[in-house]
């Protein structure tokens, strides 16, 4: 455990009553609810203590009637981008930061955790103020946050499990790494209503496939062929599959329809509350390493994760039942910029067939 001054400590000897936490990660979807089991058992560590959180404006939704984050502060990362494009709106850009740093420093945090590790979380966790700014040594901080933070714990092998590495910084506040709660999530309450009536004409099983990855992050999307296989393999089982999509992702979802055999269902357009309302009812999820993989995982719903350019142990499933498919004599290494050179090459139908088949037998055995 780190050494932490004598008010802190006294607040950690006392259910962390006076003690104000801010937590540092900004983006993106995947990331976020990888850092909330960690801060879940900070917080159960800490039952009386404050806890807010510093992100993206655009995943702000996320943490929505979270029980356990007192305070969001949305960071508006897309003003501040816009205003940064041109010399004739840095002036704008001042002032958007400004603002930013007032509520920063208004929220008087005692302790911050930045498991975000890069130059901006480093400057959110000074504008803070607090005395004690934790974060990573080694490769797991860049842009200089090492200078930000007053306490430091090591990265680690470079194929440390995201989930593991974020425990590391809890544990160094003498927190148990277990066992591991899910996300607590209160994202799914408003869009319950909306997805028991896409799902009406389903049976009580089935299994949810969101074929899409963003922009920025084409290289991951799994091939439609791949996709297929599993889906119609769950058929052959009864169980058939929704196919979820979100804004800009329609065209992806009718392709994988197009490529699947067996009976499937396109679901309509859906808000990120509605997906997770979804998956609270699915008996399976299925997907790439994306964002919503992770979402299911955080709510409880059994995964089949597709990989190729991204390493499957650092962004495995975690805390549901899970499989991961990824080409078998691919070497990863943990390094995003080397891994993602190469795809989904080594992958066949008849690997995904057995895949699914595993699964299955510890989800429904019998």
């Amino acid at each position: 455990m780190i050494d932490l001054p004598p008010r802190l400590r006294q607040g950690f000897e006392h259910g962390g009553a006076g003690i104000k936490v801010l937590v540092l990660r900004l983006g993106a979807m995947g990331d976020i609810l990888r850092t909330l089991p960690p801060v879940r058992l900070l917080r159960r560590h800490l039952p009386d203590a404050t806890f807010g959180w510093a992100l993206d404006a655009g995943w702000e939704v996320l943490l929505h009637d979270h029980p356990e984050i007192d305070v969001t502060l949305a960071l508006p990362r897309k003003k501040w981008d816009a205003a940064a494009a041109s010399p004739l709106r840095w002036p704008v850009l001042l002032g958007h930061v400004l603002r930013f740093r007032r509520r920063v420093a208004d929220f008087k945090a005692d302790l911050v955790l930045d498991f975000h590790g890069n130059l901006r979380s480093g400057w959110i966790g000074r504008w803070s103020g607090a005395g004690v700014r934790l974060g990573y040594a080694g490769h797991q901080q860049k842009e200089g946050n090492h200078w930000f933070t007053t306490h430091r714990v090591s990265s680690g092998d470079r194929r440390t499990p995201r989930v593991e590495r974020n425990l590391d910084l809890v544990e160094a506040l003498g927190v148990a790494r277990g066992p591991l709660p899910n996300g607590g999530l209160g994202l799914p309450i408003s869009g319950r209503q909306e997805a028991t009536r896409i799902i009406r004409d389903l049976p009580e099983r089935f299994a949810l496939l969101s074929p899409s990855v963003s922009a920025k992050q084409a290289a991951k999307k799994p091939p439609v062929a791949l996709l297929a296989a599993a889906v119609d393999r769950f058929a052959e089982h009864d169980m058939p599959t929704l196919v979820v999509w979100g804004p800009g992702e329609e065209d992806d979802a009718r392709e994988a329809l197009a490529a699947i055999e067996s009976a499937a269902v396109l679901a309509p357009p859906t808000s990120l509350p509605v997906l997770a309302a979804l998956i609270e009812r699915a008996a399976v999820f299925l997907s790439g390493d994306t964002g919503p993989m992770h979402l299911a995982c955080a709510l409880d719903c059994p995964v089949l994760a597709f990989y190729g350019p991204t390493d499957p142990v650092v962004n495995r499933p975690w805390n549901v039942p899970s499989r991961t498919v990824y080409p078998p004599e691919r070497l990863y290494t943990g390094i995003k910029k080397v891994d993602r050179q190469r795809g989904f090459a080594g992958l066949d139908t008849d690997r995904i067939r057995r895949t699914v088949d595993e699964l299955l037998g510890e989800i429904q055995p019998g």
